[in-house]
């Protein structure tokens, strides 16, 4: 993986899943909003917290490059990851 960017985020809902729970942030920058569906029950996430997403390029053959999007507390805590296509998000 190459290229790596973080963006500051809100989270804007968390919703309880059968094993895991549903979060949803909104870029701060741009309002587009992204969602993550296998965050550990056990972490102390509330909508309105500050967070942040890295985003990094990953190395592939295809047209349009994907993007390993994870998502991190305040702190640096880790909270969940996503592969999106670059179109479905703007990280700019």
């Amino acid at each position: 993986m190459t290229q790596t960017k973080k963006i500051p985020c809100e989270i804007i809902s968390v919703r309880e899943g059968k094993t895991w729970n549903n979060v949803i942030v909104k870029q701060r920058s741009t309002g587009k909003q992204l969602f993550f569906g296998k965050v550990k029950k056990d972490m102390d996430i509330a909508v309105g917290a500050a967070a942040y997403m890295e985003v990094e390029a990953m190395a592939s053959e295809f047209p349009e490059t994907p993007l390993r999007v994870t998502l991190y507390d305040e702190s640096g805590t880790k909270i969940d990851w996503v592969i999106i296509q670059p179109t479905m998000f703007d990280v700019r």
